[in-house]
């Protein structure tokens, strides 16, 4: 019982720390070593974010696939964007802390960006609920949610800043490049893979 207990309250540390981070809390790294069983555990959290990740695609498609387009290839189109972008980003930072001999501090990173990511999903819900339901028109909601992923950019440079402790400019520059692999090498490459106009 009390390993149980002791799991939950690491859980419960990880899910504080992540909510610290989403606000740009400095003390949300403090809840964050880059060990391997951390690590691993992370890595779970994706996991578990990926299905209703992809239920949420099967209702509201991205941009440029609303109509036209199976629930089948939508799902594996964004299937394939979070399975491409999510290696390729982490192999760029991880290439980026090994010139600049921050090798050490990759996995801090790589724990902290995967754990913040469910309590960015949390406070998403109602935004998605109402995107599903047709509450606000499609143009709109298009917009916020990409005020949203600008801001997810603003999180992994903090996380980048706070895990590698580099200057503020170089942490942006980084967080700039995963967004041009997330971009480019996800849903740009993929659409142009499928003969899918890009309409952004």
């Amino acid at each position: 019982i009390s390993m149980g207990v002791n799991k939950m309250s690491r859980f419960k540390d990880k899910i504080i720390g992540g909510f610290d981070l989403l606000f740009l809390f400095s003390r949300g790294m403090e809840k964050f070593s880059g060990s391997k069983n951390e690590v691993q555990i992370s890595l779970l959290a994706q996991l578990v974010l990926l299905p209703p990740s992809l239920a949420f695609s099967y209702f509201y498609p991205p941009k440029g696939m609303e109509t036209g387009y199976s629930h089948i290839q939508i799902v594996a189109t964004c299937l394939a964007q979070f399975i491409v972008t999510f290696f390729l980003s982490n192999i760029a930072v991880w290439a980026i802390a090994r010139s600049l001999n921050k090798r050490d501090k990759f996995w801090l990173y790589f724990s902290a960006s995967n754990w913040v990511a469910i309590p960015f999903f949390i406070v998403m819900i109602p935004f998605m609920l109402v995107a599903v339901f047709g509450i606000i028109p499609r143009e709109e909601m298009d917009r916020i949610f990409v005020l949203f992923s600008c801001y997810s950019y603003v999180i992994t440079a903090c996380i980048v800043w706070r895990a590698f402790r580099i200057n503020w400019q170089l942490a942006g520059l980084i967080s700039i490049i995963t967004l041009f692999v997330n971009q480019t090498f996800g849903y740009h490459l993929l659409f142009k893979l499928q003969n899918i106009p890009i309409v952004w």
